[in-house]
């Protein structure tokens, strides 16, 4: 489990560290922290950093990996001296893996024994049959992505849903 560790210079700068192995951490104040501030850890911002922006805690070399949440988010399409904002245009993605590379979920669980006196909130169909609502959840571990679920919704809506009519729609659950 991680810790979360905040940081501040004064009552009113702030940083929020979520893993002990993350390079980066996250501006938490109003409007932002100005160049040189200054955190105990010896930290000080270069540039201006508006808030819910990321600070490069180390200098991270180009290729080097960018870590949040204790996972690599990213790798720093150039050098990324200390104290630096790090915006979209230094970071580029991890490659996805191949669909084909990714292992399947083929063991099929022992069966469990029939459930006596238990309900829940569904509907019954015409046929005499039950059902509950069939949703997609598509959610992410980082807020910056939060437009892209938005933008993944609309795609399955328009061009996958059409396909599986038994799935009732698909639901972006973005924090």
């Amino acid at each position: 489990m991680a810790n979360i560790e905040i940081r501040q210079e004064t009552p009113t700068a702030f940083y929020i560290k979520v893993h002990d192995t993350d390079n980066v951490a996250i501006i938490v104040n109003d409007n932002g922290l100005k160049a040189g501030t200054r955190f105990p850890d010896g930290l000080e911002l270069i540039e201006h950093i508006p808030q819910g922006h990321k600070v490069a805690l180390l200098d991270i070399p180009a290729n080097g990996e960018i870590i949040r949440y204790g996972e690599v988010i990213g790798y720093a399409v150039r050098a990324i001296p200390r104290g630096s904002w790090i915006d979209e245009s230094m970071v580029v993605l991890p490659e996805a893996p191949p669909l084909h590379t990714l292992p399947l979920a083929t063991k099929v669980p022992e069966p469990l024994p029939p459930l006596e006196g238990y309900t829940f909130e569904g509907y019954r169909n015409a046929d005499g049959s039950v059902g509950t609502k069939n949703l997609l959840g598509i959610t992410t571990s980082v807020h910056c992505v939060a437009g892209v679920v938005d933008y993944v919704v609309k795609i399955i809506e328009r061009d996958l849903l059409p396909k599986y009519p038994n799935v009732d729609g698909v639901v972006g659950l973005n924090h």
